[in-house]
């Protein structure tokens, strides 16, 4: 008998991730997230949390019919094949996306957020071009994070971006 059973593996995934764009959802954020900031804590890795806009509202297309949902699929499929198999990418609500990454030396989150931008131009979503203009707010961990504390500070920086009419705002 195998330690993990295929049917008990489908039921996980099913409970973890997101139906529509198959990427993590919220819960999973949660608890991954919680989990990373131990590690953080005790080895001192370094992590970036990066929270996306990209509602219809930051959507150029000349689709009338264009649904959110169909554009969450889209997106959640882009974001799959460009990203690094070591970044966590999750769906969080209609045109909200996380990204929970680590922070090497040398890397630089901001490029990596224009490098999704361009990558978000000129999507396909069911035979239609649509351009997707998202905006970021970007936070890194600190020692005495919580998950609460931790995606706040993303959130308060994508809140700045949305308001300050900036595409990338980083708050430390």
């Amino acid at each position: 008998m195998q330690f993990f059973q295929q049917e008990e593996l489908d039921k996980l995934e099913e409970t973890l991730k997101d139906k529509t764009t198959g990427l993590y959802n919220k819960q999973t954020l949660y608890l991954l997230m919680d989990n990373l900031l131990k590690q953080h804590e005790r080895y001192e890795e370094n992590w970036s949390f990066i929270l996306m806009d990209c509602s219809l509202e930051r959507v150029s297309s000349s689709c009338k019919d264009l649904m959110q949902d169909q554009l969450d699929k889209a997106i959640g499929k882009k974001l799959t094949a460009i990203c690094r198999k070591s970044d966590m990418l999750f769906y969080c609500d209609k045109g909200l996306f996380c990204i929970l990454t680590r922070v090497f030396e040398g890397d630089d989150t901001v490029k990596f957020c224009e490098k999704l931008s361009r990558n978000l131009k000129e999507l396909n979503v069911n035979g239609c071009v649509v351009d997707v203009m998202p905006k970021f707010g970007i936070t890194f961990s600190k020692l005495s994070d919580s998950a609460e504390s931790f995606s706040q500070r993303s959130y308060d920086a994508l809140k700045k971006a949305l308001s300050a009419k900036e595409d990338i705002l980083v708050q430390v």
